[in-house]
């Protein structure tokens, strides 16, 4: 691209979009640079507004404000950003070096050398989903204000949220905290956040739901969404919810169009295909943000990730490459996080079930840590699912809740599937160290310890899983007392006597277990030691007891 002067029209003024737009104005501040937006209200931080419904957000507004307090309307980004913004134009035809707009002026055609869509996506919605004001989506500025008036007025009193994604998990949460609303979380799949996480660690984040008043409905796909007066019937795996309110948040999809009269070719996500320097199959025309396909660490295939951190950086990568740097935009390892009331949720890569399903030959262990020193008083516990692929020992994802430190362990872990890390490079890796924030042992460390004594032969099971015969629980009796093991035929010695004890033979394989897993990890290496065939119960008791109450091991 040579140095001359020249016009570029990005269409869409979200994450990508906007952050395009603004650093190729600072990067080339004497080309044409137009940003053409559908809605009169734009560059708000969208992720914020599950929190301005809960009223962790005071104002809508807010999210709408830099970091000094200024609204990012289209004034603030012509005089402090040098980009223009047609607000209230709608795109709706790409010819070559022409984009046709309808906008408060009527049609216009506007000329442009590069052509950037950054369109975005969509609520998704279900099929014969009704239009009607008690059905409801969740995706933009303009879903809070019916919600938050009919709830400041009393008109909704219960609502069912269909999709326990983290969307819908944030509504479940903002419905019942906020406003005391009778909250019915219907999911279609077997578990809640069924794309971050597997089984196991969704049984805690259902367990925190539950204890704080959600009625979590589960494998629940709904058959219908039928008016009833001012409210509505939902009708979701055989059960009937009469409710005020009915939240769709089943994902988003992403909004393609304009793409296609374009001519730009689309990828098997449905969304557009890009290069690693985000341009599509059309010369000039590039795309980037949740419009846009990105190719997966783990599985080597393309993704559909609607995400603003991957959004921003998007926009920034391809700015660089229209202002003619050498810069791409790589592999994705898909990092999400997500609160659940007090609860931290994070997950990075593939669950163990999604690397199944992708052919990998894939393992995972299972473990519950400190998030700080244990003698730190306000330390908390951390569940942890590492997923690795056997032989090359490669870290395929990580999964972490807990009500401090998950967010962190999953940036950590980040690093190394984004590049094709290894268990042994990850248990090596450094971290910062003080009794309040973290223990000597960094958790995902450990995690990667685990997993390399699993490949030695130290196996575990699930958190969930039933025993496959006897249990031996290695806890002190003081500890045994306050809460017993839900097994039957337990044998009860403790660690410390397990090494002077012989352990009585039977029928089966010996489940060991203790309260995190570490001990009962410790007395299968030393059962096997003396021809004991025995595997620990992964996470300990505190990740069963987490998932079954809500409490205990989510503390």
């Amino acid at each position: 691209m040579g140095a001359a002067a020249r016009s570029v029209v990005v269409v869409g003024a979200s994450a990508a979009g906007l952050r395009c737009a603004c650093r190729l104005a600072r990067l080339q501040p004497s080309w044409d640079v137009l940003v053409v937006e559908e809605r009169e209200v734009f560059s708000y931080g969208a992720c914020g507004l599950p929190y301005v419904l809960s009223g962790d957000i005071g104002e809508a507004e807010e999210v709408r404000r830099t970091a000094w307090g200024v609204v990012r309307d289209a004034e603030f980004f012509d005089a402090c950003k040098g980009v223009r913004v047609l607000p209230a134009t709608r795109a709706v035809e790409v010819r070559d070096g022409v984009l046709a707009v309808e906008g408060p002026s009527g049609r216009e055609e506007l000329p442009w050398d590069e052509l950037v869509l950054a369109t975005g996506a969509r609520a998704r919605r279900l099929p014969g989903q009704p239009d009607h004001p008690a059905v409801r989506t969740f995706h933009t500025w303009d879903d809070v204000e019916p919600l938050r008036e009919g709830l400041i007025r009393g008109r909704i009193g219960s609502v069912a949220v269909v999709g326990a994604g983290p969307i819908g998990c944030e509504l479940a949460e903002a419905f019942v905290a906020m406003w005391g609303a009778e909250v019915t979380l219907l999911e279609a799949m077997a578990h809640p956040l069924p794309g971050l996480l597997g089984p196991e660690a969704a049984a805690v984040a259902t367990g925190v739901l539950k204890s704080e008043g959600v009625a979590v409905r589960c494998g629940a796909p709904v058959e219908a969404i039928e008016p009833a007066g001012e409210g509505v019937v939902v009708t979701a795996g055989g059960e009937r919810h009469a409710v005020d309110t009915v939240v769709v948040a089943v994902g988003v999809e992403p909004a393609v169009e304009l793409a296609r009269t374009a001519g730009a070719a689309l990828g098997p996500t449905g969304a557009i295909a890009v290069d690693e320097r985000l341009a599509t199959s059309v010369p000039h025309v590039w795309a980037a943000g949740d419009c846009i396909e990105c190719r997966h660490a783990v599985t080597d295939g393309p993704v559909h990730l609607p995400l603003g951190s991957l959004a921003n950086r998007q926009g920034r990568i391809l700015a660089n490459v229209l202002a003619g740097r050498d810069d791409r935009f790589g592999p994705v390892a898909g990092s999400v996080a997500v609160k659940v009331f007090d609860l931290e949720v994070a997950a990075v890569g593939c669950s163990l079930e999604r690397s199944l399903a992708h052919g990998l030959d894939a393992a995972a262990v299972w473990m519950t840590t400190d998030a700080a020193a244990h003698y730190w008083p306000e330390s908390s516990n951390l569940h942890l699912c590492l997923v690795y692929e056997r032989g090359t020992g490669r870290v395929l994802g990580l999964q972490a809740v807990g009500r401090r430190g998950a967010v962190r362990a999953v940036d950590v872990a980040a690093q190394l599937v984004a590049r094709g890390g290894t268990l042994g490079e990850l248990e090596h890796l450094e971290h910062a160290y003080a009794p309040p924030f973290a223990p000597a042992l960094d958790p995902v460390a450990v995690a990667a310890s685990v997993a390399l004594n699993a490949c030695e032969g130290v196996t575990c099971t699930g958190p969930l899983e039933p025993p496959p015969g006897r249990v031996l629980d290695v806890r002190l009796p003081e500890e045994i007392g306050e809460r017993r093991t839900p097994f039957r035929e337990v044998l009860e010695l403790p660690l410390h006597e397990l090494r002077r004890a012989e352990v009585p033979g039977g029928p089966g394989e010996l489940l060991v277990v203790c309260e995190r897993g570490t001990r009962s990890a410790e007395a299968v290496r030393l059962l096997a030691a003396r021809g004991v065939t025995a595997r620990y119960l992964g996470g300990g008791l505190l990740w069963r007891w987490a998932a079954g109450n809500g409490q205990g091991g989510a503390s």
